[in-house]
């Protein structure tokens, strides 16, 4: 009788290690239900931005037409975003360099778990509060037709509002580029 409630409890705790009970291992996996063809829900949430490396970049939007970008890396105090264009110089018009304004320097990150692109970043005062600098991207879809015709053309586009009201800057600025021109 002892032999074989040792022999049922082995096989029982082998059956459940390889997923064989009632539901299996493979039906609790999300991926292998969506290559299944399975319908899985993803709820949208937002994720602090795990701490980096000084100088790693969180976001890059690069203008193909210019070269110009807008980017947020890590700093050592939190976050700061920046727009980097290349202009001439004055006094040599053969000379170039990289102009960088910097848009905001804030105190933390949140990342949307669906799209990484998706941020919101924002300063925190001394005293707890919110601070006037937020940095916000949202993914925006268009769909236009064509004129004269019946076809239509979508276009996914990442919308950043960089609102600063710190002293010397700018208050709101807003860009718009192309989902495929941002990592």
């Amino acid at each position: 009788m002892k032999m074989s409630l040792r022999a049922s409890a082995v096989l029982l705790l082998g059956v459940s290690m390889l997923g064989l009970g009632c539901e299996g291992a493979g039906a609790r996996d999300p991926l292998n239900a969506i290559e299944a063809g399975a319908q899985v829900a993803v709820e949208p949430s937002l994720a602090e931005v795990k701490q980096g490396a000084v100088g790693d970049t969180v976001l890059r939007c690069t203008q193909p037409q210019d070269g110009s970008y807008l980017e947020v890396v890590q700093t050592a105090m939190g976050y700061e975003a920046a727009t980097v264009t290349e202009a001439y110089d004055p006094w040599d018009c053969r000379c170039t360099y990289q102009q960088r304004v910097v848009l905001g320097q804030y105190t933390r990150c949140n990342r949307s778990t669906v799209d990484p692109r998706i941020l919101n970043c924002f300063r925190i005062e001394p005293n707890g509060t919110t601070g006037k600098v937020v940095l916000s991207t949202t993914r925006v879809q268009r769909t236009q037709m064509v004129i004269g015709g019946t076809q239509t053309v979508s276009y996914t586009d990442l919308s950043i509002a960089a609102i600063n009201q710190d002293p010397g800057h700018t208050p709101r600025q807003d860009f718009t580029y192309s989902m495929a021109d941002c990592q």
